[in-house]
């Protein structure tokens, strides 16, 4: 790949960005060539946003210069930077899954349509949906398929596609790989590596060293508005990324594992779902331990958590806790019990616009007494120490809205709200998901510590890296039935992968 700059696609030049008196981008620049995978790296917060949207004409800087294929340019709305080649393919799935692959592709496109009659020319588009399926990832389906049907690879490819057909030469890959499974994630990256063959410029943003790694060419780190540095990705080591990122040099093994306890705390017997969607599953929880649970996706990992919980409907089997059998038929049931469990961030697990204080006490008071309202200052003290306690920073009072804190501070709240309840055993879906490196260790070490208090703790993740530092043992979920049941060491991650695909 040349650097000449007939090459190059994209480059900024000393921007500035203000918003109120924080210094969102103080003098930072970047540059993508034709056929160039750049990792664009930092903490959420760190301006990496603010420099794509100023890309994609969302945002005007304050300062500096923005050239296209090496021509100064004025970009005054996100359809400006289109016509210019620069595209977003985001992290949530913006395909109408009713929708065949190909209108999804040309959705919007009025081209397409008779001036007359407005009607989409139907055999225009499959054939143009199909030559360009073909011809960027050697994919051959009908493009009159619904969307919903495709695999979520594919998916994510026609959310691609659709940004070819408009004339992309840039595609930001915004944390895209979020939620895929291991071998998912390979195909992305396969497909992601074709487009760079054929001269598209790709910027990848990711929390994940590892991704960054696989995949990039180079790398851009800010920190703080500020540019760090733009280095060869071959040139460097994931503990000097890591120190790039964080300005000091955060060690993601974040702890030993604690010793295990010979003693069960928590037992599951020939478990199966009311429609045995998930059958016949059995494991122990010791105490102190952390439990991985992995698979590819929609594999019954969440389904497992659910049933556990009395969130969806048991079937058959049997759940015992320290030695003795237990029924749950509700989360009510669970909590009753000591068993708690945090799904995925999302509607089903906080309160967006409510407090930070209402989100740290919506469980405690509900399932003590219904009473949803904060009762009195001894509450609020109580949920003080616990924003303390967990690490929770960047609000100015626990009345502020829980949107207004980062992604890792979101989730130390929910841990916070969960060990709140004093559980004995306690369940995690994507802990680390979505949140920076110096969260996702923050989060991790709450993890660790929990379970230095002898609690057992159950982790569904796709995130291969967190299964390995912090699991002692490794359930492998394929087809909704469990397959292994493996040691989490750096030695097996090869079998934890080859077991969860088949």
């Amino acid at each position: 790949m040349s650097s000449n700059s007939e090459n190059i696609l994209i480059r900024v030049e000393n921007i500035y960005k203000h918003f109120g008196g924080i210094n969102a981008l103080q003098d930072v620049s970047f540059t993508l060539h034709k056929g160039e995978i750049m990792a664009l790296a930092g903490h959420n917060g760190a301006g990496k946003s603010v420099l794509v949207k100023i890309m994609g004409g969302i945002y005007k800087p304050d300062k500096g210069r923005i050239l296209f294929n090496e021509k100064e340019v004025k970009l005054n709305s996100p359809r400006d930077a289109q016509e210019r080649g620069y595209y977003v393919v985001p992290q949530e799935l913006s395909i109408a899954k009713q929708l065949s692959a190909a209108d999804n592709i040309f959705i919007g496109r009025n081209e397409f349509a008779s001036k007359f009659s407005g009607v989409i020319n139907k055999k225009y588009i499959y054939e143009e949906a199909q030559k360009l399926l073909k011809e960027y990832f050697n994919i051959e389906i009908d493009p009159f398929t619904p969307a919903g049907e495709l695999d979520t690879v594919t998916q994510r490819l026609i959310q691609v596609v659709r940004c070819l057909s408009a004339g992309a030469k840039v595609i930001v890959f915004d944390e895209t790989t979020a939620g895929l499974s291991h071998t998912e994630r390979d195909i992305l990256f396969q497909h992601i590596r074709l487009l760079a063959d054929k001269g598209i410029g790709i910027i990848f943003i990711s929390h994940i060293i590892s991704e960054m790694m696989e995949i990039c060419d180079k790398i851009t780190v800010l920190r703080g508005g500020k540019l760090i540095g733009v280095e060869e990705i071959k040139s460097l080591t994931s503990a000097r990324i890591i120190e790039m990122i964080a300005g000091k040099d955060l060690n993601l093994n974040v702890s030993e594992k604690s010793p295990l306890s010979n003693e069960i705390v928590f037992s599951v017997r020939n478990l199966s779902s009311k429609n045995r969607s998930l059958s016949d599953i059995n494991f122990e929880v010791r105490k102190g331990e952390i439990i991985g649970i992995y698979g590819l996706r929609d594999q019954g990992q969440t389904l497992l958590m659910e049933t556990i919980f009395g969130a969806s409907k048991k079937g058959t089997g049997e759940l015992e806790l320290e030695g003795k059998k237990i029924n749950i038929n509700s989360p009510v049931d669970a909590l009753k019990n000591g068993i708690v469990y945090l799904p995925n961030r999302g509607m089903k697990t906080v309160f967006p616009t409510k407090s930070i204080i209402e989100n740290l006490i919506v469980e405690t008071s509900n399932f003590a007494d219904k009473n949803w309202f904060i009762k009195d200052k001894y509450e609020q003290e109580f949920t003080k120490e616990a924003v303390k306690t967990f690490g929770v920073r960047g609000y100015s009072s626990l009345h502020n809205r829980l949107d207004s804190l980062s992604g890792g501070n979101m989730q130390k709240v929910l841990i916070a709200r969960a060990m709140m309840l004093n559980p004995k055993v306690l369940m995690f879906t994507e802990p680390t998901e979505g949140i920076d490196i110096g969260a996702k260790t923050e989060v991790k070490q709450l993890i660790l510590q929990a379970a230095s208090q002898g609690k057992g703790i159950i982790i569904v993740t796709t995130e291969i890296d967190d299964i390995i530092e912090l699991c002692h043992r490794t359930i492998i979920i394929r087809d909704r039935k469990l397959r292994a049941i493996i040691d989490s060491t750096e030695e097996t991650k090869n079998l934890i992968i080859e077991k969860s695909t088949g």
